[in-house]
């Protein structure tokens, strides 16, 4: 019988484990590697292909991740499905995986028999999102097409943000000052400032009301 084989990154030990001792239960699954480092998976799989990559989303500070992640791996292992599981599942981040290549998106707190199910399902060319957060994507969907101040190309400017970037921004539209997250990320309110300064370059918004005008887009990625 052919094995499916499937590779996962996480960069919490626990999870590994827990994940690798379920898919090891299923009788067709092979798991051909095991990451917790985003640079560790993109040789990884150069020379243990895998079929599906269960994907962990956020990964640490010093980690090449997200959005920017799932780009990477769509251009050096194109034959390789990706299914996202992460504790950050708000519909916008939803959105922007799937456009950049993701074949599957699943919340953490899901039930781990899900999770096998949703393995096979992307593995067969499929997509999957739970009933869940498939109804959150389209009422998302829905409302951006009709009218509101985002569109698609606006929402794909937050990809080009580095993992640093994307810290302050996520802190900033949460509320906190410069100062905060300065002290938050043992960096200098000047550092900082210059960071949140190209976010802004990069994101085409000029003020801080044009910022959280597309809150709604780039909340939580």
């Amino acid at each position: 019988m052919k094995r499916l084989k499937i590779a996962l990154l996480d960069d919490h030990a626990i999870v590994r484990h827990g994940l690798v001792s379920r898919l090891q239960q299923e009788s067709d699954f092979e798991v051909v590697g095991v990451y917790a480092r985003s640079r560790d998976v993109m040789a990884g799989l150069a020379t243990a292909p895998a079929e599906v990559l269960l994907l962990d989303f956020v990964l640490g500070p010093s980690e090449l991740d997200g959005i920017l992640l799932i780009r990477a791996l769509r251009v050096k292992h194109p034959k390789c499905r990706l299914l996202i599981f992460s504790t950050h599942h708000d519909a916008a981040t939803v959105i922007l995986a799937l456009r950049v290549g993701a074949r599957g998106f699943l919340g953490k707190s899901e039930d781990i028999n899900q999770l096998i199910s949703a393995v096979r399902l992307v593995a067969s060319g499929e997509v999957y999102l739970s009933p869940d957060m498939a109804y959150r994507v389209a009422e998302a969907t829905a409302a951006n097409n009709h009218g509101e101040e985002t569109n698609r190309d606006e929402a794909l400017r937050f990809v080009s943000l580095s993992a640093r970037e994307q810290d302050v921004i996520r802190c900033y539209l949460a509320g906190m000052t410069i100062t905060e997250i300065a002290e938050k990320f043992s960096r200098s309110i000047k550092t900082i400032s210059s960071q949140k300064a190209a976010a802004f370059r990069k994101l085409g918004v000029v003020s801080n009301n044009e910022l959280f005008r597309i809150k709604h887009i780039i909340e939580g990625i």
